[in-house]
């Protein structure tokens, strides 16, 4: 018997999502929910086949897209058309037509009635996705032919450019793709809109959101309508903010299905909903999320004085919220320690994530007292592959609000901490209702007191001892990293107890979880060691502009101290580079890891990776591809010629700074105090370079973890637990325990392809930089008008670097795309961590999202003398690549100079340091104080 092709949409149930695709079992299930949908049929996935096999379509379809990517959007667009033209209604099988005719007449009551064609890919609404607006949809379809004509041309927007894009840049691939069509009775609405059950503009999960509009809802889906819009408290019904659109246009039916006509002029102004209707449609909006257990975008229609749902999907928009604690009080307000901490935007793995807390839990009973309650770690949060710490305790008391008020050079993102600031004013009595208490004498012990005695034994013998306090650092470090590896090569030493080749692969996999259990922690403690005899170097600049100001009115010269500090790893890593493309480009061969150069390059450097605290992503060993892209990239610009020689010249310039400071003291009568400043100063140089070793360190020991993740991997695949050795990243450490047992134990590989894709998802989420238990998500902090400037022409950040650069915008989402940068392009991104180092090189300024003067990406430009502007939310979404902008690192403006053009190739940029001269490729060339004031302020 042949498959059906067509089924009334009132039988389809949540197991048909093969058949009649996502929409159709939504609506198949609001209608078994007992919700008001208009009756109506589906034509399966099946008739979409059968339509392709007649017609010989699979063949061509295949041949042209062969080939084709999401980032050529003109050829896209033409094999998307070549495709769609391709579909024709008269190749429609004869069978399926009578079929359909005889679904249309039954749904008619035997006569031609008006329905609404849509389309339900077997792709659309699944976890994640949204494909909503990409396929195509017709209102008032009447006659048979009319009809089957649609069905075609949703069939066919399958295949349209958008939806093409959309599914390569999501992984989804087009050769089991099915095209369901959705027929349903027309409902003559008089008005209608839609309804999100949670309130997508601020992510709240206790708000409604209703948009309202007169006539049928396309003018309203196609954005071509202002709408009324409420925002509804879920609680109580009371509307929280209503606005009354001016409804100009209206969708109505004609003869030729739609079109769009003026509303009447006293109608515009008028409420297109009455209070009891809110009401009503609240009531179906909550039913509709209890059935689907998950927020949902509803459209709905309005008509005879009934309400009529006609499609419900998942809002795929919303960030995750964290479970909430249970007992702790009121609202709770979560920092992301991803942004925050490291300006890292991507996702952990489920490994990379599970390693840090067990690090953190390890840590907590290392250095906590002996009695932890189960619980202890209940402030740290994971949602969307981030972590977050629930800070609301701390927030209980006004008092600790202070310390948001006034500006801190260790600020790690200034932007984070005035978005804080704001939400606790603008929130501060529902904020300060409840008491919670902070005790940090519980954490008191001495196992604590001993480790932070250590620590300041080691702050104070820096003070005192800068250059062995360097070379203490860096040596404790290393000794940790070597003690690590030593245990990771003792696994492979260890006898394996077992009788039967499951026992002893059971005993290997059981050990080296042991080992990475135990050994997390240490990893990070061992960075954090490095630090302690440093640490002091990080406020010596603060105290000497200090005294600066206080003795000589002016800190003038101070900023090149910063230019060019020794010892930093990163900065090494760097010129190796160069070293390897200047010997490269000698010996005139391309660069590849069989050169000796590259090798030798790779095997010092090659734990580092794009995200460094995941153990869980690849390593420069591994995917070598970004090292030879930047060989090869400093090879064709031959930048390697000049900046071994510009660093040393800024090395100059800042102890020449130095020594000019001091004489400026002495001519003030200041000896004393000069004395005290230039010793701050060279011992700043002398320390501060090796704050990088602690990310060294630690990325050194995660690629032992790594390592011995890559063994369990190895193990489980060769048993049949995972499909390759690589979906052990996509497991937690008790995944690999559970399911160590074959016999008994957890599906790994149903669990690995769960987490990847959760990570895959992740990883397209923008992630706030605050979240509440109310699922309101907060990006950034609030301007006024007056600080963001008056020329409303440009962004406002926080100024990190001095001097002003001037070139084209080069938006990167990863230092692996660093290859792409041309000499003296400014370069836009999130954040920066130590494996961007080597492209500050080639860039003349940078603007970053996240971080504050002393992040990374900060600090790293002082060094290298780079303009940079930081804490502009959505930089890399607003500027975009081609495009010209001036920005001043010292008032903290991006001025946006032209559009991006689209036929430029990039060819390098110009930077004012304050000096009062430019960098090109040319070499310095001097400009007047004039040219330099037209960088006016933006806003």
């Amino acid at each position: 018997m042949a498959d059906p092709t067509i089924r009334l949409l009132k039988d389809i149930g949540g197991h048909d999502g093969v058949q009649a695709g996502g929409k159709a079992v939504n609506l198949g299930e609001m209608i078994a929910a007992g919700l008001p949908v208009p009756a109506g049929f589906v034509v399966l996935t099946g008739a979409y086949r059968a339509y392709l096999h007649d017609c010989g379509l699979d063949a061509r379809i295949r041949e042209a897209l062969a080939g084709v990517s999401a980032e050529d959007g003109e050829t896209l667009e033409c094999r998307a058309a070549e495709v769609r033209g391709l579909f024709e209604p008269r190749g429609v099988p004869e069978g399926l037509r009578r079929e359909i005719a005889a679904a249309y007449a039954e749904l008619g009551n035997g006569e031609e009635a008006a329905v609404a064609v849509r389309s339900s890919a077997t792709a659309e609404d699944l976890p994640g996705m949204s494909f909503a607006g990409q396929y195509d949809s017709f209102l008032n379809v009447t006659g048979l032919d009319a009809l089957v004509k649609r069905i075609v041309a949703c069939w066919a927007s399958l295949w349209n450019a958008r939806a093409l894009s959309y599914r390569l840049r999501q992984g989804i691939g087009n050769d089991e793709l099915a095209h369901a069509v959705i027929v349903q009775r027309l409902v003559h609405a008089e008005k209608s809109g839609i309804l999100f059950t949670a309130n997508p503009l601020n992510g709240r999960r206790d708000q409604l959101l209703l948009n309202s509009s007169w006539g049928l809802g396309e003018a309203i889906v196609s954005g071509e309508v202002n709408p009324d819009q409420w925002v509804i408290s879920r609680s109580d019904g009371a509307v929280v903010e209503s606005r009354i659109g001016e409804k100009r246009i209206m969708t109505v039916r004609t003869e030729r299905e739609v079109e769009h006509r003026p509303v009447a002029a006293d109608a515009r102004a008028v409420a297109s909903l009455a209070p009891e209707e809110l009401r009503r449609l609240q009531d179906l909006a909550e039913k509709a999320e209890r059935h689907f257990g998950r927020p949902q975008d509803i459209e709905w229609a309005y008509a005879e004085g009934e309400f009529h749902l006609v499609q419900s999907r998942p809002i795929t928009s919303l960030y995750p919220v964290p479970d909430t604690e249970s007992g702790k009080p009121g609202v709770r307000i979560y920092i992301n320690v991803n942004n925050y901490s490291q300006a890292m935007p991507e996702p952990f793995t489920a490994m990379g994530g599970d390693l840090v807390r067990t690090a953190i839990g390890n840590v907590r009973r290392r250095l906590g007292p002996k009695r932890i309650p189960e619980n202890s770690l209940w402030y740290l949060k994971t949602a969307g592959g981030r972590l977050f710490i629930d800070i609301t305790p701390f927030l209980r008391s006004e008092k600790f609000w202070n310390k948001f008020r006034k500006p801190d050079p260790a600020d790690k993102d200034p932007v984070t901490t005035r978005a804080l600031l704001q939400y606790l004013e603008a929130n501060r009595t529902e904020v300060l209702a409840h008491r919670e208490s902070v005790s940090y004498l519980k954490l008191v012990n001495p196992r604590l007191l001993r480790y932070l005695w250590r620590a300041w034994r080691e702050y104070s013998y820096g003070r005192r001892r800068p250059v062995e306090a360097r070379e203490r650092a860096v040596a404790s470090g290393d000794a940790a990293v070597a003690r690590i590896r030593e245990a990771a090569a003792d696994l492979q030493g260890i006898t394996e107890r077992g009788i039967t080749e499951h026992e002893i692969s059971k005993h290997r996999i059981t050990t080296r979880v042991g080992f990475l259990r135990t050994y997390s922690d240490d990893v990070f403690l061992a960075g954090a060691g490095t630090l302690f005899g440093v640490a002091a170097s990080s406020g010596y600049v603060a105290e000497a502009r200090a005294l600066m100001e206080q003795h000589l009115g002016d800190a003038a010269d101070l900023h090149l101290v910063e230019k060019a500090v020794p010892h930093s790893v990163t900065t090494e890593m760097g010129m190796e580079l160069m070293a390897c493309a200047e010997d490269c480009a000698g010996r005139g061969v391309e660069p590849s890891t069989d050169d000796p150069a590259i090798r030798r390059f790779i095997a010092k450097y090659g734990h580092k990776k794009a995200v460094e605290l995941d153990a869980g992503t690849p390593t420069w060993a591994e995917k070598p591809e970004y090292v030879l892209d930047l060989v090869r990239a400093y090879m064709e610009n031959e930048l390697y010629r000049t900046a071994a020689g510009e660093f040393e010249r800024n090395r100059r310039e800042a102890e020449a700074a130095i020594d000019r400071i001091y004489a400026r003291f002495v001519e003030a009568g200041r000896a004393r105090q000069g004395r005290a400043v230039r010793r701050l100063l060279r011992d700043f140089r002398e320390m501060f370079g090796v704050r990088e070793q602690s990310k060294f360190v630690i990325t050194q020991g995660l690629e032992v973890m790594r390592n011995v993740l890559h063994d369990i991997g190895a193990e489980l695949a060769s048993r049949g637990s995972i499909d390759t050795s690589d979906d052990v990243f996509h497991l937690t450490l008790e995944d690999i325990e559970s399911g160590a047992d074959t016999e008994s134990g957890a599906d790994l590989r149903a669990i690995a392809a769960v987490n990847r894709e959760a990570y895959r998802r992740n990883a397209s989420l923008r992630a706030p930089r605050l979240l509440t238990s109310l699922g309101e998500t907060i990006y950034a902090a609030s301007y006024s008008a007056s600080e963001l400037g008056d020329s409303g022409n440009g962004l406002t950040g926080v100024a990190v670097s001095p001097g002003v650069a001037e070139g084209r915008v080069r938006v990167l989402t990863s230092h692996e795309e660093g290859h792409t940068l041309q000499p003296g392009e400014i370069l836009v991104t999130v954040g920066t961590n130590p494996s961007w180092t080597p492209l500050f090189l080639r860039i003349s300024g940078l603007i970053m999202e996240c971080g504050g003067p002393i992040s990374h990406g900060s600090v790293v430009a002082r060094e290298y003398g780079v303009p940079a502007v930081s804490g502009i939310p959505g930089a890399t979404q607003t500027l975009r690549t081609g495009q010209r902008v001036r920005l001043n690192g010292e008032t903290g403006e991006v001025q946006l100079l032209d559009e991006v053009d689209e036929e430029h190739l990039p060819m390098g940029g110009r930077r004012w340091g304050r000096s009062s001269c430019y960098r090109s490729s040319s070499g310095l060339t001097h400009v007047t104080p004039a040219y330099l004031a037209k960088s006016t302020s933006v806003e």
